[in-house]
């Protein structure tokens, strides 16, 4: 593995120091020697030298077919009126 790798827009990154800190790139100066990352919680944002970080395989979040989390979909954007005999996939 090379010391000099080049990340673009949008990848997702690890540090190399502590792989559980993961992120996603939003940005970059000197010529793709500093990247900014945004950090997994969606609101950190953090500079890092190219050095620091390395591609993250298991980064991107699980496809939806994927997902068997107990989780409703709404969408706000539209009215619905919940009442005792709506089905809501047993999470209200």
């Amino acid at each position: 593995m090379s010391d000099c790798e080049y990340f673009e827009f949008g990848e997702w990154v690890r540090s190399r120091q502590n792989p559980h800190l993961t992120g996603q790139i939003i940005n970059e100066r000197n010529w793709g020697g500093e990247y900014q990352v945004r950090l997994a919680d969606g609101v950190s944002l953090v500079w890092w030298h190219g050095i620091e970080i390395e591609h993250d395989p298991d980064g991107a979040p699980p496809a939806a077919e994927d997902d068997n989390t107990n989780v409703v979909r709404v969408d706000f954007t539209k009215r619905r009126a919940l009442r005792e005999d709506t089905t809501t996939g047993g999470a209200a």
